[in-house]
């Protein structure tokens, strides 16, 4: 019931944490083995994040953008619905973790404009993965969720999602409405 309720009014994060506490408890067993799994890799995880992030940093200073870039691994429910729904194990979930460069907008150009200038800063650097686009810029989802998200392929061979949001959007993603 609180789940999708989350969902519509935009509170991602507390959907998210419904989730997971739900997973824990009707599926404990597939919840602590994706769980074991995740931790177990949370060095070399981290490790390349900040070998990913680096080159993004980069060219993101050199255009004066000022921005925030948070790295982020997949929900345990998320990775275990895509198992389920895809039939693939542990293995194949190649978006684990996700980067988020949440960026202060300037008056101009358009916020719209701006997001897509950072996508072409990261697939400047990265190939993106033509199939992995997600325009919610353009046409928000129904819960007013704005963002751009795409899956590129980072150094060896490892796919990467980027999200790319301005604060507003971010406030709006993180904590509904109600926050702008």
């Amino acid at each position: 019931l609180f789940v999708p309720l989350a969902y519509r009014l935009g509170l991602h994060a507390i959907k998210t944490e419904l989730e997971d506490l739900c997973m824990r408890y009707r599926f404990p067993k597939e919840y602590e083995e994706i769980k074991r799994r995740i931790d177990d890799t949370e060095v070399e995880r981290q490790e390349y994040i900040e070998q990913f992030i680096a080159p993004i940093r980069r060219t993101l200073d050199s255009n004066n953008i000022q921005y925030e870039i948070t790295a982020r691994v997949k929900s345990i429910y998320s990775i275990w619905n895509k198992m389920r729904r895809k039939d693939i194990p542990f293995e194949q979930v190649y978006d684990l973790f996700a980067i988020r460069i949440v960026f202060k907008a300037l008056p101009f150009p358009s916020e719209k404009t701006q997001c897509w200038q950072i996508y072409s800063c990261v697939t400047d650097i990265y190939t993106p993965k033509p199939d992995r686009l997600r325009d919610w810029i353009s046409i928000p989802k129904s819960n007013g969720y704005e963002a751009l998200h795409s899956t590129v392929m980072g150094p060896e061979g490892t796919w990467v999602e980027v999200q790319v949001r301005t604060e507003r959007m971010n406030d709006i993603a993180e904590r509904g409405f109600a926050a702008h």
